[in-house]
C-alpha cells in the first residue's frame, strides 16, 4: 500500500506542524535516535582547537577516523573505509560492487532501498510481520527470500523496529551463501549491553560481509557525519577505487581520535539505555491504545490504537511541546505507527505522562 507521506528523517517538528496546521514552537524531540547525553565533554572542550582544522585541508581518506576504528574495534586499514557518516557507504556500495538484485528486510531505513535503485539494482523486500513483533525470519524463509538476489540488507539492530538478529544465524548464512553479500547496517550497535558479543565489527571478517557503521548515532555527532564501513581487504579496496576523495571534514577527522577517551560517557549511555527502556516499555505496555515493540535499541517503535489516525495523537503532543517520529511512511508501518527516541528520565516521564493522558477533542 502506497503512503500518502512523503519520506523524511526524524526531527522535522517544523514539518508536520506546518502540515497539521499548528503554529511553530520548540519541542521536546522524540523523534531523532541519537545519545541522550548529547555530545561527549572532551569534545565541547577541545571545540576551540578544533575550529582551527578549517583552515587546513583534511587527510584524504579521514586518517583519523580509520586510527579510531583500528584503536577500538583492531579494525586494520585495509579493512576499513572512512566516510561522511554511514549514509555515504550506504550509498557507495551497491554502486561500487554493482549490484543487479537486492532483498531488504522491511521496515528499515529507507536508503537501503533508494541507494540501491540510484544503483539501477532491481529491490526486492522481506517483510516482517507485527503479527511476530517484527522477529528475524526463520531459516526457511531467510532461504526463499534470498533466492536470486546478489545482496542483503539489514540493520543490526534494525531501525525502526529495534529487532536484533542473531549473529551466530547471519555467519552461517554468509558461509552457506558465499556468492551473496551481506550488508549489515550497526549505526546503533555500540548502544546494546555487551555489544561486542553481538556486533560483526568483532571478530574475524568474512569476505562477503559488509559492516557499516556510524559514530554519529551513540557519540550524538550528527552535524559532523562521521562513519564507514569494515570488511574484507579485497572489499573494501574496491570501495576505494570508487570513493570520493576528502569526504571526512577535517573536525570529523580530528574528533574521532578523541572518541576513544570517552568511556565513562560511553559507560554511562548504555547503563541509562538500558534502564530508560526497560522503564518505558513497560509503561507503554500499560496503557489503552498504544502497544509497543521490543527493542534492544534506543528506540522503542510503537502502534498507535487509541482512534484510528495517528495524526490525533500528533497534534495532541505537538500542541504540548512534544515530537514523535511518525512512521507511517515506512514500508509495513502504514497502520498508525510511530517512534519514540530514548530521551533523559525526566523526559521520558514527561512523555508517558502525556500519552497517559491523552484525550481526543
Amino acid at each position: 500500500m502506497k503512503t500518502a507521506f512523503p519520506y523524511q528523517h526524524g526531527g522535522t517538528p517544523r514539518f508536520d506542524q506546518a502540515r497539521l496546521g499548528l503554529p511553530e514552537r520548540p519541542v521536546l524531540d522524540f523523534s531523532v535516535n541519537l545519545n541522550c547525553l548529547g555530545v561527549p565533554e572532551i569534545i565541547r572542550e577541545e571545540w576551540p582547537e578544533l575550529l582551527k582544522t578549517v583552515e587546513n585541508y583534511p587527510s584524504v581518506e579521514g586518517d583519523g577516523v580509520t586510527h579510531y576504528y583500528q584503536e577500538k574495534f583492531e579494525v586494520s586499514p585495509p579493512n576499513f573505509l572512512a566516510g561522511n557518516g554511514s549514509t555515504e557507504m550506504i550509498y557507495l556500495v551497491p554502486r561500487a560492487l554493482r549490484f543487479k538484485s537486492v532483498v531488504i528486510i522491511t521496515p528499515s531505513y529507507h536508503d537501503y532501498e533508494r541507494a540501491s535503485m540510484l544503483a539501477s539494482a532491481k529491490v526486492m523486500k522481506g517483510p516482517l510481520s507485527p503479527e511476530n513483533k517484527f522477529s528475524p525470519p526463520g531459516v526457511q524463509e531467510l532461504i526463499d527470500v534470498l533466492g536470486n538476489a546478489e545482496a542483503l540488507w539489514l540493520g543490526h539492530p534494525n531501525n525502526p523496529t529495534g529487532a536484533l538478529f542473531p549473529k551466530e544465524v547471519l555467519l552461517e548464512f554468509a558461509g552457506r551463501f558465499p556468492d551473496k553479500w551481506f550488508i549489515i547496517d550497526e549505526a546503533f550497535i555500540q548502544f546494546l549491553d555487551r555489544w561486542e558479543e553481538k556486533s560483526f565489527l568483532t571478530g574475524e571478517l568474512r569476505p562477503n560481509i559488509l559492516i557499516i557503521h556510524s559514530l554519529t548515532k551513540f557519540y550524538a555527532l550528527a552535524g559532523l557525519r562521521l562513519g564507514g564501513v569494515v570488511g574484507d581487504e579485497g572489499a573494501i579496496s574496491r570501495l576505494r577505487e570508487a570513493k570520493q576523495p576528502w569526504t571526512v571534514n577535517g573536525i570529523a577527522d580530528k574528533v574521532a581520535p578523541l572518541l576513544l577517551e570517552c568511556a565513562d560517557y560511553e559507560q554511562k549511555t548504555r547503563s541509562d539505555i538500558t534502564k530508560e527502556r526497560a522503564k518505558i516499555f513497560q509503561n507503554l505496555e500499560g496503557l489503552d491504545g498504544v502497544t509497543p515493540f521490543p527493542s534492544s535499541a534506543n528506540f522503542i517503535l510503537c502502534q498507535w490504537t487509541k482512534t484510528r489516525n495517528l495524526d490525533d495523537l500528533m497534534r495532541y503532543l505537538l500542541l504540548n511541546g512534544v515530537y514523535v517520529r511518525d512512521c507511517r511512511n515506512f514500508s509495513g508501518l502504514e497502520k498508525n505507527f510511530f517512534r519514540i527516541g530514548i530521551q533523559t528520565p525526566s523526559e521520558n516521564d514527561q512523555l508517558l505522562s502525556l500519552l497517559s493522558s491523552f484525550h481526543h477533542e
